[in-house]
């Protein structure tokens, strides 16, 4: 017979159109009761729904005593069938007198999470949020920033790294989940560091928390009124907002045709769902077209057009020789510069980027040189800037943008130029791109 519990989790399953028969579940697994919990009840769900559960278990390796959490889950999975997923935070890799740590341990475990959850081709990498952490999210956020968007960044079904990111327990409380493992006798580890009051999440949680659901014991549910409240706004102001336009090797940009508390919302939620990063764009800095820097990309106006960009750009490349027919690796990408038939390439690999004519010489590549200049369908020549500025490429981009020499002059250059005046001594060549392979998704 299915408990109360199990029945509510079903619910959540449903309610957000999420298919189980025939489904791989990886559940993050810390040992605690909460995760330990939803472990439990997904394997209780999957007697009926037909679907597998797996686990994956990170040992940050900060407490002496971490080692219980890995024999609880060991021990737990073992009796259940279930299998387990271990790794351990190098401590040599940890930041060092726990400067963000927490971001780092994060970091880390996501990166672990989806890595696993790769491995193993899971349709679903699931948490154990609960109903209180999203009430801590809340206030933690709005007493540190008061950022609509980061207030609401716990969400019941998102994305992360190509994988479906769940967090089904958001409707439940913390004590819900207590009980549970305490009256089925499920094994758990208490953290003992969340006992002490040294974090600002730890002294809302022992004595603000209690106050609030003294105030009005539905908390868990006002709060998920207001995240679902929170995203079906921001999905009305992103309806019918164009999409920023990837351009290869330099990154997106987005024609300067929104007002600026409008392109600030659009471009903070397009930087959480591309770079999980959350972000708040200074609307006063958007409306002077001013150029800005969140989270290690840069946001900048030019030419009418918004680039959304990270910062640390690779260095220019110097120009290196170059042979016709085979692959080539310019900055992060793959290249290949052919004069042979297209129907040799496999069409699902390589993309067709651009055409253009070769003087005789030897061939090169690389960056464009500084001061390099460009002959035009006039004869005459013109400074590489003007062209660039022309195609709306900002000076920081530039260096990643693919020159192709034949001889002493260039033949091509990435999004801004290619030869025009040719002779009958000349050659047609074309220049694929190599696709990159989409991350797996269901």
């Amino acid at each position: 017979m299915i408990n109360d519990e199990t029945k509510k989790l079903a619910s959540f399953f449903k309610q957000q159109q999420l298919p189980l028969k025939g489904r791989k579940l990886l559940v993050a697994a810390s040992g605690g009761p909460d995760s330990m919990a939803l472990l439990d009840l997904l394997t209780e769900l999957a007697k009926t729904e037909g679907c597998t559960i797996c686990a994956a278990h990170l040992d940050h390796q900060l407490r002496a005593d971490s080692f219980q959490e890995s024999q609880v889950l060991q021990e737990y999975c073992q009796q259940k069938a279930i299998s387990l997923f271990e790794a351990k935070w190098p401590k040599d890799q940890q930041p060092e007198n726990g400067k963000g740590i927490e971001a780092a341990a994060r970091n880390w475990r996501y990166a672990f999470l989806e890595k696993t959850a790769r491995k193993i081709g899971a349709d679903y990498l699931l948490t154990a949020h609960h109903g209180d952490d999203l009430i801590e999210n809340i206030l933690i956020k709005f007493l540190r920033s008061g950022i609509p968007q980061e207030m609401n960044s716990l969400q019941a079904v998102s994305e992360r790294g190509g994988i479906k990111l769940l967090r089904p327990l958001l409707n439940f409380e913390k004590a819900e989940l207590l009980a549970y493992v305490q009256e089925r006798q499920i094994p758990y580890v208490l953290d003992q560091t969340n006992l002490a009051d040294e974090t600002l999440r730890n002294r809302l949680r022992h004595h603000v928390l209690p106050l609030l659901k003294q105030e009005n014991p539905k908390l868990v549910e006002n709060a998920n009124r207001f995240r679902q409240g929170m995203k079906q706004l921001t999905a009305s102001a992103q309806a019918g907002l164009p999409e920023p336009e990837l351009v290869p090797g330099l990154g997106w940009r987005l024609a300067d045709s929104l007002p600026p508390e409008l392109l600030g919302l659009h471009l903070s939620n397009f930087i959480a769902k591309k770079y999980h990063k959350r972000v708040q764009l200074d609307v006063q800095l958007l409306k002077q077209g001013k150029t800005q820097e969140k989270g290690g990309l840069t946001v900048q106006c030019y030419q009418k057009r918004w680039w959304l960009y990270p910062s640390r750009r690779p260095k220019p490349q110097p120009l290196r020789q170059l042979a016709l027919n085979q692959p080539f690796a310019f900055q992060d990408r793959t290249y290949l510069l052919t004069d042979e038939p297209a129907g040799q390439l496999d069409q699902e690999q390589w993309t067709l980027t651009a055409s253009f004519y070769l003087a005789p010489g030897q061939i090169r590549y690389g960056s464009l040189p500084a001061g390099q200049k460009l002959l035009l369908a006039s004869g005459h020549h013109a400074k590489s800037k003007k062209e660039f500025a022309a195609s709306g490429i900002p000076l920081a981009l530039r260096g990643s943008c693919l020159s192709i020499f034949a001889g002493d002059e260039p033949a091509y250059v990435e999004y801004a130029y290619q030869k025009r005046p040719r002779s009958s001594q000349d050659r047609r060549v074309c220049l694929y791109l190599r696709k990159i392979a989409p991350r797996r998704e269901k």
